[in-house]
């Protein structure tokens, strides 16, 4: 299987997800530029992108909508990570295509369960 791929440039709640995804048996590949989101999309097609909302530079669910946008990508599910926990913040990042939301503090198990689920629809 394709490596997963992570979007953040928060190392410290990026090595937690990559902990619990490889503890899970999964491989996963970092970026932490998210500008160069599309060069490394195009390279790796990912089966799964898990990406936080608030990166440097550009906003987590802008860059969602414009990876969307290229036909090639629609096909990837998002799984958006974030501290935001607000309802409105999970209806904005479903809304604009995100495949799924969960909120920190970050339930190991909860997420394994949401990168299973996503990855056998994929």
């Amino acid at each position: 299987m394709k490596p997963i791929l992570l979007v953040f440039d928060n190392n410290r709640f990026a090595e937690l997800i990559r902990f619990v995804v490889t503890t899970a048996g999964f491989t996963v590949e970092q970026l932490n530029d998210p500008l160069a989101l599309y060069e490394k999309v195009k390279d790796l097609n990912p089966p799964l992108i898990i990406m936080d909302v608030f990166l440097k530079h550009i906003d987590g669910l802008y860059l969602l909508e414009r990876l969307y946008a290229v036909k090639e990508f629609a096909h990837i599910p998002v799984l958006i990570v974030s501290s935001r926990n607000e309802p409105l913040a999970v209806f904005d990042a479903l809304e604009r295509g995100a495949a799924d939301y969960l909120a920190a503090p970050i339930n190991e198990d909860m997420l394994i369960e949401k990168v299973k689920k996503l990855l056998k629809a994929n």
